[in-house]
């Protein structure tokens, strides 16, 4: 998630009254990136919402596991495709409750970016999701 981003997503969150969990990935997309390093303290509470939980990607595992998963109609909610090869970054994902990621990253119920130009509609779409048929159990990351 980029900056901008983050404290766009942050203003929707504290307007959402939504269960949601929140899963916000860093990592580095931009030549500029890599010169800041790890998000530190500042960036980190750009999502203060006690509903998120942040991680640092170094190695664009995440990314790059939705390239190769992701259908190509929903990988163009949530990577850039005009480079040599496609990035997810800089995007929002929901997933109702209790889709699990097993063998495949899942397929998002509503995704889309950049987070700065899809917040507004962010809002209709988590009660949207949120009201939708839960599956068996929790959101987990893959096993290893």
């Amino acid at each position: 998630m980029c900056l901008r981003g983050a404290s766009a997503a942050e203003k929707a969150l504290r307007a959402d009254t939504t269960s949601l969990r929140v899963l916000v990935v860093w990592a580095h997309f931009t030549p500029s990136d890599g010169r800041i390093g790890t998000p530190g303290t500042k960036v980190l509470a750009r999502v203060s919402d006690p509903r998120a939980a942040q991680y640092w990607d170094d190695h664009r595992l995440l990314s790059r596991t939705m390239v190769r998963d992701l259908p190509a109609d929903t990988l163009r909610s949530v990577a850039q495709l005009n480079a040599d090869s496609p990035v997810a970054w800089d995007f929002v994902a929901l997933f109702r409750p209790g889709v699990r990621w097993l063998d495949r990253f899942p397929i998002p119920d509503w995704a889309g970016r950049p987070v700065v130009d899809v917040v507004g509609s962010l809002s209709r779409h988590l009660l949207a999701v949120e009201r939708s048929t839960p599956t068996a159990s929790p959101p987990l990351l893959p096993r290893r």
